[in-house]
């Protein structure tokens, strides 16, 4: 939590500087292009483009920019977000319909699903749903979309593979997501584009100013050291004589040498910034893949002696805390477990994260699917004497039994 903390400040103090450096920078043209504009006898296209920079405000624009965004991107939420991708395959609009899943069942030929109406597992033919049997097998799921009507009753609408609903809405959130991005890189490139174009000649400008600064030897009089910069330095000692200055600063340019020489440190300098962000990137990505990696075998290590010590109590070699513990141990899970369909063999499988256990049972009846989550009071995930409370147990609806059945832990045979 500290380190967290200390990375939260340390990005708050990063973001704090570039933006008060900006500021500085803004700041700094238009002080100069207020000042410069006022002189006589400057150029006349100098003038111009000078008096041109003023009406233009950096914060102003940023403004403006996000207030585009906005109108945009809600024209295209309310515009290209409203359709349906799903009507076109089906002919019904399924967006805000109810979904269940179905799972097909062992003979390949029918599917099983909870009836949002009663509650209760119900099957229907592939066939009579207008799906080809001969396409899936045991274990496919499908999404099913259910219309509630106004006697309050779920009426079926469409059946739809779960793959193909996953490429539907992978394609409907891929283009509503190219789109926000189109939005907002065109913004920042208009906002960038109009930047350069009005203020792109304070560069060149400043460029000239710290040369005038040296040869002219202003930094004697107007020094870092009593507190000026090089752009007030300048307008100090051009407020002395601004004939003077201006005539002389007409003749200061920089030599095709020195035009490389700036280009090139601004080049490194953004190829150094790009290549910090790399690194950064990089870095990030090998701590999230290596923590990954580690907290999978944490994980597979985790489950594998929970599950020890689960197979102790299914054989009788360890017993509960009893009646009178408001807690539980493994041997009480599955208790728990066998208690939840009895006079059944339970098909149950596990579920570990470093923060609880879950149990998810169901029968080959497949009346629902159950199942428990544990978190740990005393002791730690998959240690022998681990005491837990029972934190959520309910009935899923988002689960089948086939999901279970199609991939289950392990059999809790029937006493």
């Amino acid at each position: 939590m500290l380190k967290k903390w200390q990375r939260g400040n340390k990005m708050q103090l990063a973001t704090a500087m570039n933006l008060r450096k900006a500021m500085d920078e803004e700041t700094k043209r238009e002080r100069f292009a207020s000042w410069y504009s006022t002189l006589p006898g400057i150029p006349a296209h100098e003038k111009e483009i000078i008096e041109r920079s003023l009406k233009y405000n950096v914060w102003k624009e940023l403004i403006k920019l996000f207030v585009v965004y906005m109108i945009l991107s809600l024209v295209w939420f309310f515009g290209a977000g409203q359709y349906d991708p799903f009507e076109s395959v089906t002919g019904y609009s399924l967006i805000g319909k109810k979904s269940v899943i179905g799972v097909v069942q062992e003979d390949g030929e029918s599917l099983r699903l909870k009836n949002p109406n009663k509650g209760e597992h119900v099957s229907y033919t592939l066939a009579e749903l207008g799906m080809d049997p001969i396409k899936y097998s045991y274990g496919s799921r499908f999404q099913t979309y259910w219309e509630k009507e106004k006697n309050g009753e779920y009426q079926l609408l469409a059946v739809l593979p779960e793959k193909q609903v996953s490429k539907i809405e992978g394609l409907y959130y891929g283009v509503m997501g190219v789109g926000y991005f189109a939005i907002l890189i065109g913004g920042i490139c208009a906002f960038f584009i109009r930047r350069k174009r009005y203020t792109g000649w304070f560069l060149s400008f400043y460029y000239r100013l710290e040369k005038f600064y040296s040869e002219y030897g202003v930094w004697q009089k107007y020094s870092v050291e009593r507190g000026y910069d090089t752009v007030d330095a300048i307008i100090a000692y051009g407020n002395e004589n601004p004939i003077y200055f201006v005539n002389e600063f007409s003749n200061i340019h920089l030599t095709k040498e020195e035009v490389k020489k700036k280009k090139s440190k601004l080049a490194m300098v953004w190829l150094t910034s790009i290549a910090v962000m790399a690194g950064i990137i990089l870095v990030i990505s090998l701590y999230v893949n290596i923590t990954s990696a580690i907290e999978c075998r944490q994980n597979e290590a985790r489950t594998a002696a929970v599950l020890e010590k689960l197979q102790n109590a299914i054989d009788e070699k360890t017993t509960g805390l009893g009646d009178k513990s408001e807690y539980y141990n493994y041997a009480d899970m599955i208790d728990r477990a066998r208690d939840t369909f009895p006079e059944e063999d339970i098909y149950y499988k596990l579920q570990t994260t470093e923060d609880y256990v879950t149990i998810i049972v169901t029968t080959k009846k497949k009346q629902n699917v159950c199942f428990d989550r544990y978190v740990p009071v005393q002791g730690s995930i998959g240690d022998e004497d681990t005491e837990y409370k029972l934190e959520i147990a309910m009935v899923s609806d988002a689960m089948q039994p086939d999901d279970i059945l199609h991939n289950y832990t392990g059999i809790l045979k029937m006493k």
